[in-house]
């Protein structure tokens, strides 16, 4: 962005150089280009599989939880890799903190999506997102923590 730096003033690029400050994100490029040779070496469709499968699973054991509601379609094909819920008496952000605990990484909030949060009548959300990298044994330790944090608060 800058021609020329003296002690006293300077001198700008021209346009559009002018308003491009900074390094550009080669960190982020590079790291871009292996999360999507690592991708692209399992396949976008044993990723997506795996995902799904993982999805299914944590909708059928979170949603027969007594006391917890699941937001957004029950069936994983109509749905992204996570499952947002809230349990009752149990503020999400007191949630995610219980799960933390226990080992497990929660998303609480109202996600960027607060007309959303309205129109549910809910504060906020938690959420538990699956990649390749999680694993069944995985979501069982999720409804392990979310059993645990109905403990804690007695509901």
């Amino acid at each position: 962005m800058i021609k020329a730096v003296a002690d006293d003033h300077s001198t700008w690029a021209a346009p559009p150089a002018k308003f491009e400050a900074g390094t550009p994100a080669i960190a982020e490029a590079a790291g871009l280009a292996a999360a999507v040779d690592f991708m692209a070496g399992i396949g976008m469709e044993a990723l997506r599989a795996h995902e799904q499968e993982l999805t299914a699973y944590a909708l059928e054991r979170i949603s027969a939880m007594p006391g917890v509601t699941v937001y957004g379609p029950m069936a994983a094909a109509e749905r992204g890799a996570l499952v947002s819920f809230t349990v009752e008496g149990i503020h999400p952000h007191d949630l995610a903190e219980i799960c933390n605990r226990a080992g497990v990484a929660i998303r609480a909030g109202h996600h960027c999506a607060q007309p959303l949060m309205r129109r549910l009548g809910v504060p906020a959300t938690a959420r538990a997102s699956f990649g390749v990298y999680n694993t069944p044994a995985e979501v069982d330790r999720l409804t392990d923590a979310l059993e645990g944090a109905q403990r804690v608060f007695g509901v």
